[in-house]
């Protein structure tokens, strides 16, 4: 059921009953209103009977009648000839004020009509009146009180039993906090904390995937750290270590032979020593290229991507790459040059060793204040299947585009094959 349903239906039962409460209060005050109302007319008409039936009516048969209870809306009071006042239904006090202050200086009309003894003064009484407008209003009064204090009772009850579930809410938002594995919150009946239930579920369990990404990642990362490690350390000892054992053998002849050897053996072995050193003055700068391209962080991008680029036709000959890049870029942060110089990497790499291409499509432009990487090839990858079986490349990719504020993604290229792109944000370097 929605909250706010529930909520309706608690406060309108509750009003209804209120209400029905009240209209029976009402009705019993109405009848006993009615009741003096009836009592004071009955009274008013037997006096003016026996006024009209009896003209020499004597005024202490006429006090007997009146003082038999109050009327309302007239005051009846007899005046004795001999001056003694009789029964009056005026009285002084605060009412007495009250009525003057409402009459505000208006007449009160009176009628006399002459007794046998005396005179029988009729006066119109806004006392009645007065004291019903008042009642009247201190019953509306007390009934409001009663139920605005009766509604915020109930509200607080209503509310107190509705949100009860957000304390097992915030067990499960603890749990996550403590990093506890995917949480199970029970069912609830309201409709709203049900999707925040099935939110807090769904986020545990994200983030357990995230946990879980993170130390593959951080498994495959160390692995392939290892593994460049081993790499290096091959093509230092191959290609430096016979490069090396070549100078130190045409070193030693020349040290030999110093004395004994023509000039044009000397200046051979010379010769082979400077074709050994400038072919690994070659391979450092390859190597340290590899480790730390140079111009990442300048305005040099485009000219390291294409360096890139030509290694990369020079390795893979059979693969057509064709590139659609702009002269120049804005300087990059650091973080960002470096992710999108091995996002590119990593994409060549995977397309040579996966993708069973034939072409590759480089597409590199700048959007509004980011810039956008666009790879794509036509081999038989699959973009569903290549980010289930994401190994450390991939996740790497967007490792590294998200440490610079950035986004990397996978989808199916327009014409199959995988599509790779990437999205980083442009800034001073």
């Amino acid at each position: 059921m929605d909250l706010r349903w529930r909520l309706f239906g608690y406060v309108l039962g509750f009003a209804l009953a209120l209400l029905a409460t009240a209209a029976a209060w009402v009705g019993l005050a109405l009848r006993d209103d009615v009741a003096e109302e009836m009592e004071a007319s009955t009274r008013l008409v037997n006096t003016m009977l026996a006024v009209q039936a009896a003209p020499g009516y004597q005024a202490a048969e006429l006090e007997a009648l009146l003082a038999g209870g109050q009327l309302r809306h007239v005051s009846l009071s007899v005046e004795r000839s001999n001056l003694e006042q009789g029964v009056t239904t005026l009285t002084s006090g605060p009412m007495a004020a009250l009525v003057d202050y409402l009459m505000d200086g208006r007449q009160i009309h009176e009628r006399r009509i002459p007794l046998a003894d005396g005179t029988l003064v009729i006066r119109a009484d806004a006392r009645a009146e007065i004291h019903e407008v008042l009642r009247d209003g201190a019953r509306i009064m007390t009934a409001l009180l009663i139920f605005s204090v009766a509604m915020a009772v109930v509200a607080w009850l209503a509310a107190h039993r509705a949100l009860k579930p957000v304390r097992e809410l915030e067990q499960g938002l603890a749990q996550i906090g403590r990093d506890e594995q995917p949480i199970s919150l029970p069912p609830f009946r309201l409709k709203e904390f049900a999707s925040i239930a099935e939110a807090i579920e769904r986020l545990s369990e994200e983030l357990a995937e995230t946990r879980e990404a993170r130390q593959q990642l951080a498994r495959q990362l160390l692995e392939l750290q290892e593994n460049e490690r081993r790499e290096l350390a091959r093509e230092l000892h191959d290609e430096f270590g016979q490069a090396l054992t070549a100078v130190n053998i045409s070193a030693a002849y020349i040290e030999r032979h110093a004395g004994r050897a023509t000039p044009e053996a000397l200046a051979e072995s010379a010769r082979d020593i400077r074709s050994e050193s400038t072919r690994m003055i070659g391979q450092v700068r390859s190597l340290l290229s590899q480790l730390r391209p140079h111009g990442l962080e300048g305005l040099q991008m485009v000219d390291a991507l294409n360096d890139l680029i030509t290694g990369w036709r020079g390795r893979a000959p059979g693969i057509g790459i064709e590139t659609e890049f702009p002269s120049s870029l804005p300087a990059l942060p650091p973080a960002a040059g470096l992710a999108l110089y091995r996002t590119l990497q990593e994409a060549l790499t995977n397309v040579l060793r996966h993708s069973v291409a034939s072409r590759v499509s480089l597409s590199l432009q700048q959007v509004g204040k980011a810039v956008e990487l666009t790879v794509c090839d036509n081999g038989v990858g699959k973009a569903a299947e290549v980010i289930r079986r994401s190994r450390g490349g991939l996740l790497g990719m967007r490792e590294r585009a998200e440490m610079a504020g950035g986004r990397c993604w996978f989808d199916e290229a327009p014409g199959g094959g995988l599509q790779v792109r990437l999205s980083l944000p442009l800034g001073q370097a």
